[in-house]
């Protein structure tokens, strides 16, 4: 989260302070130490953000416990620490994987505390040989392959790995290439860089043109102050999802008669949450989602569809008790 200071990033003030912004989904980095033990940490030197000196892959818990951020920040979060927090704030977390060399146990220990944690996680890393591997180690989740910041041309659809949303730095990038990859289905998320010249109002402003799914930020304050100002993350309207009022044990309700989307063009999807015998999704033609509940138990159900350059993420939720 930039701030004055700015080395505030990756630190817990930053993440409360989005919190308490009312920011949804928190973007951050994870890297190893030499004893297999994942702390928050962009860089792997760590000269420039804490009181420590070395290298994060060379140095041992303690000794990553026993310095702190500069300016402040406070003590370096461990990865499983952020993860619970994000659940228990009801936050989606992007928690890159940072290390630059291969290392398995490093591979699959990120994938086994995000399983662990059940926090509503997305997959994001530069590296496609780990993003691989992810997708056998953590199935059903959204990948973002972040752009390599050295490649100095547009980022080509075919680039962007099988069913991963691309994280596009804005390197000369243009309308063109964003509009290549909305038309594969790819979602883009973007940062700035050379081409908007700042994390900033007039940053901003050059990347909606080019109309990512989302931009990405260090200063959601300002960010939402910006955003307050144009249509680009407008609430988007849906007429063709409505929770119902109560729901009857024994049952099979029609929650969807068809593929519905919301104003901003993206699909509406359902999910349900509790024991399997409370209540099961049932799907049918051209997008026909039912709940079919059983003789008793709770359940909640959840409509939700991602943003577009056109309107923000949507999400309504409900809690039923069958009677």
């Amino acid at each position: 989260m930039g701030a004055d200071p700015y080395l505030y990033e990756n630190s817990w003030k930053a993440f409360n302070d989005s919190l308490a912004l009312g920011v949804k989904i928190i973007e951050t980095d994870v890297r190893w130490t030499v004893d297999n033990v994942p702390v928050i940490m962009h860089d792997d030197d760590l000269a420039r953000t804490t009181t420590g000196t070395g290298l994060v892959s060379t140095s041992t818990i303690d000794y990553i416990k026993s310095i702190e951020l500069k300016n402040g920040g406070g003590k370096i979060p461990l990865f499983e620490e952020v993860l619970k927090w994000t659940k228990d704030n009801n936050l989606q977390v992007w928690p890159e994987y940072k290390p630059e060399v291969t290392n398995q146990v490093w591979i699959d220990d990120y994938a086994a505390k995000i399983k662990a944690s059940a926090a509503d996680a997305v997959v994001p890393s530069f590296k496609k040989p780990e993003l691989e591997q992810f997708k056998t180690l953590l199935p059903g989740l959204n990948q973002i392959w972040f752009q390599d910041a050295l490649l100095l041309r547009p980022v080509q659809p075919s680039e962007v790995p099988q069913g991963a949303w691309a994280g596009v730095i804005n390197i000369n990038s243009t309308p063109d290439s964003y509009a290549a990859m909305a038309k594969a289905g790819i979602q883009t998320y973007t940062w700035y860089n050379i081409l908007t010249k700042g994390d900033d109002p007039t940053g901003w402003a050059k990347a909606a043109a080019m109309k990512p799914n989302g931009i990405i930020t260090d200063y959601p304050a300002l960010y939402q102050q910006w955003a307050a100002t144009t249509g680009y993350c407008n609430k988007p309207t849906v007429k063709c999802a409505k929770l119902p009022k109560k729901l009857k044990a024994d049952t099979t309700v029609v929650l969807l008669k068809k593929t519905c989307k919301t104003s901003a063009g993206t699909p509406v999807k359902v999910t349900v949450k509790g024991k399997k015998s409370a209540g099961t999704l049932v799907k049918g033609a051209k997008g026909k989602i039912s709940v079919a509940t059983g003789a008793k138990g709770k359940l909640t159900l959840t409509y939700s569809a991602a943003g577009s350059n056109t309107g923000a993420a949507w999400t309504v939720s409900k809690k039923y008790t069958l009677k």
